[in-house]
């Protein structure tokens, strides 16, 4: 763990750390060469095996190629990586703002016209990972991984789970994500696609609604609207639908999705609107 004060390279100075967990932390840094703020993620090689050592350098190696071709404005830029004896440290683009979690632990559950907003925010960030070629499967989706910026805007963080769906790449079975958000064929070591990611949407959603955790419940189990606080029996079904168990049971496309969240925007809007005409 970098303590405070720990200079990279004699470049990047360590001002504290943000979170982290497992192999790797996240520290906020000054680049003392371009004089703004960093945010500098460190992957610490595992005990044990050479073969489990590997497996971690290779996850790194491909987080970095995937973050050096991602375009969209939805994720953050890399800097640069640097190798150290026994960890990788990738210096990346400091997002100001807080992530959708620390959201939830400072104000509870949200209004459902923002968590709806976000959700279509998401659902063009994940349907622009899934038609890349090959696809990319983000793996992660919660509120932790989830940066809102004072403008409003919403960027996508953390990308050591992430799989490109490729004939030549093994590792789709490796289950990876974080239990509650992740999709039982992805904790199960199963095949993970576009409906993988729409599961952990969906529960990313139900815990913004209703500020349980969702590793609590299995959602078609306990109906939304019946978990806290009562809100539109339409969102509640798109949850649902998000989240069943499976995936050819779900919403087969991020588009798909946002249509249908799209409509009941519109649908309450009009509704809101006849209210204050009459």
């Amino acid at each position: 763990m970098l303590e405070q004060g720990t200079v990279l390279e004699g470049r990047y100075e360590v001002k504290g750390r943000l979170g982290g967990g497992g192999t790797s932390q996240v520290y906020a840094a000054y680049d003392r060469e371009k004089k703004r703020n960093r945010a500098i993620k460190e992957v610490l090689a595992p005990q044990g095996s050479q073969e489990l050592k590997r497996q971690v350098h290779n996850m790194v190696r491909r987080e970095v190629g995937l973050i050096q071709k991602l375009k969209y404005p939805y994720f953050p830029e890399l800097e640069e990586v640097i190798e150290k004896e026994g960890a990788s440290y990738l210096v990346m683009e400091y997002l100001e703002g807080e992530t959708l979690a620390q959201v939830l632990a400072r104000s509870g559950p949200q209004p459902y016209q923002k968590v709806v907003r976000w959700a279509r925010d998401m659902c063009l960030v994940l349907g622009y990972l899934h038609n890349c070629q090959p696809p990319i499967i983000y793996r992660d989706m919660k509120p932790g991984n989830v940066m809102l910026q004072p403008g409003g805007n919403l960027r996508l963080i953390d990308f050591g789970a992430v799989w490109e769906v490729a004939p030549n790449l093994a590792g789709s079975r490796v289950s990876l994500g974080t239990r509650g958000y992740a999709a039982p064929e992805q904790l199960n070591g199963g095949e993970v696609g576009p409906m993988t990611d729409i599961y952990g949407l969906g529960a990313t959603m139900r815990h913004l609604l209703t500020g349980e955790d969702p590793c609590k419940f299995q959602s078609e189990k306990r109906p939304i609207g019946l978990i806290s606080r009562p809100f539109p029996r339409k969102l509640g079904k798109i949850v649902c639908k998000c989240t069943r168990q499976e995936p050819k049971e779900r919403y087969q496309s991020c588009m798909e999705l946002k249509e249908d969240l799209e409509n009941f925007a519109n649908r309450k809007r009009l509704w809101y609107n006849n209210q204050v005409e009459k």
